[in-house]
């Protein structure tokens, strides 16, 4: 077994911050000392652990000892490629002999593992926009107003396309530079909201659009816009998602109003690599649009993934994706799928482990590897790969709170399930309950300073208790919101 593999985390070991100083350090020490010490704490394995505290307490305190071993410490949680970078923070590093089973939370982050130097892509943008009979007045009016906008934001090398869609759907900008914007407004005028809603037929004619022109060296992107419901065609929508993932087109969808199906909406974006969002009012229309071209200009990397391979006996519980935005990611044959990279902001993950009853020594959790289209040209595959790997202690040492990174990940996660069973239980009747656990959400917003999000939580559970029912777009405005809660990048 490498020196690697038999890496001590003596921070984890004292109980204290890689950024503690050396008062805090000595302050560990000494309490831990008291209490291992095997005349105070008889049994077997006792004299190891004892030992063990000694030898983080003498590490630490000695400045160059420390610097040595901090870049040590660095790399064990880190591993840095051509193009990505993997980095873990685990719940806790060192762990207790147990004949029972444990669990494990290990915060993954990815990110660029240098600055984006190459030069920003080409990018073919395709609108699909709903102009059913509800989309009439002010929701097309904005609509074609942000469409002429996002004009102004491309570049000389970016392509646009529009479609629109009711029961039947047409092109109405082939693909293509937009150097005459007047063509554009005429043609966007001449819409006009009638029909019903079949979202199928506006993403397949705006899958063909990219289709059709696809080339190395482009980013093809396709952006949803409706606010209504479609029937019958929900299976051919996620299948079309599936196959524009396949050939590199994401689909980005958002609702507006009350009458979408947010679930069609989250598992199109999920299953194709891109997002999904709630819109409140048309004057918000312009603001989201441009907010996703920027992130479209920011891009790093295209269908990044998480492959787990866990060791024997150990389980992998659960996988959610934090950020940029929180959801339990599609998996498929070849790990989880979890979109795209952005070159300013990393992808992070938490991942839940079933660890088997531990002896002694350290264990291989798992080994975590990424896989990335690393964009360019031309583009290039990359991959990262780093082991899981903890300090199994004869004796249970002091148990340490997860660092505050975890903790927070954990937090978002709790908030955004509880928010869930509420709505479960205010559609089923349960006023109540569902108001209650909307005041524990409520609660927890404000914990995390998200204030407007914990205000609005508290009002509706304010409205139930009363008897007032909740409306749709306050279930929508919470969902959405809960879900993309800023999470600050962990720190080391």
């Amino acid at each position: 077994m490498s020196a690697h593999d038999e890496f001590v985390d003596y921070y984890s070991i004292l109980g204290v911050s890689p950024s503690a100083d050396v008062e805090e350090i000595k302050k560990a020490y000494r309490a831990l000392v008291r209490k291992v010490h095997p005349d105070v704490m008889p049994g077997a394995g006792t004299s190891v652990l004892f030992r063990l505290v000694h030898e983080a307490y003498s590490v630490l305190s000695d400045p160059e000892r420390r610097a040595e071993y901090d870049r040590r410490w660095q790399a064990r949680w880190e591993s840095r490629g051509a193009c990505l970078r993997l980095h873990l923070i685990p719940s806790r590093a060192s762990l207790p002999v147990m004949s029972a089973p444990q669990i494990l939370y290990v915060l993954v982050k990815i990110e660029p593992a240098r600055p984006h130097v190459a030069p920003r892509l080409p990018l073919h943008l395709c609108l699909v926009i709903d102009r059913s009979n509800s989309m009439k007045g002010r929701r097309l009016e904005h609509v074609k107003a942000a469409a002429l906008e996002l004009t102004n934001h491309l570049e000389s090398s970016d392509r646009l396309a529009l479609v629109a869609f009711h029961n039947r759907a047409e092109v109405i900008w082939p693909l293509g530079p937009v150097r005459e914007r007047y063509r554009l407004s005429i043609e966007l005028e001449k819409l006009t909201a009638e029909g019903g809603t079949e979202i199928y037929q506006g993403l397949l004619l705006g899958f063909q659009e990219l289709f059709r022109t696809r080339q190395a060296g482009v980013h093809s992107h396709l952006i949803l816009l409706t606010d209504g419901r479609t029937y019958g065609d929900e299976d051919q929508c996620q299948m079309l998602a599936d196959q524009a993932r396949e050939v590199g087109i994401r689909i980005s969808a958002f609702g507006i109003g009350e009458d979408w199906n947010d679930m069609l909406l989250d598992e199109i974006a999920a299953r194709s690599g891109g997002v999904s969002g709630y819109i409140a009012s048309p004057e918000e229309i312009r603001r989201r649009f441009l907010e996703h071209l920027s992130m479209l200009q920011d891009r790093y990397a295209e269908d990044v993934r998480l492959i787990v391979e866990p060791a024997q006996g150990t389980m992998v519980n659960a996988v959610w994706q934090i950020a940029p935005e929180l959801r339990i990611p599609t998996r498929g044959d070849s790990g989880w799928y979890l979109g795209p990279l952005q070159a300013s902001r990393p992808i992070q993950m938490l991942i839940e482990f079933a660890l088997p009853p531990l002896e002694p020594g350290f264990l291989e959790v798992a080994r975590l590897r990424t896989w990335a289209h690393i964009l360019g040209n031309p583009p290039q595959v990359e991959e990262a790969e780093l082991p899981i790997q903890v300090h199994v202690l004869p004796e249970a040492p002091l148990t340490t709170a997860p660092p505050e990174p975890v903790l927070e990940a954990l937090s978002r996660i709790v908030i955004y399930r509880m928010q869930e069973r509420a709505w479960e239980d205010i559609r089923a009747g349960r006023w109540t309950e569902g108001a209650r656990k909307l005041q524990e959400v409520g609660t927890r917003l404000l914990e995390l300073g998200a204030k407007d999000l914990a205000q609005q939580a508290l009002t509706i559970a304010t409205q139930l208790l009363q008897g007032h029912s909740a409306s749709r777009s306050q279930e929508l405005a919470l969902k959405y919101g809960t879900r993309m809660l800023m999470l600050p990048p962990p720190r080391s």
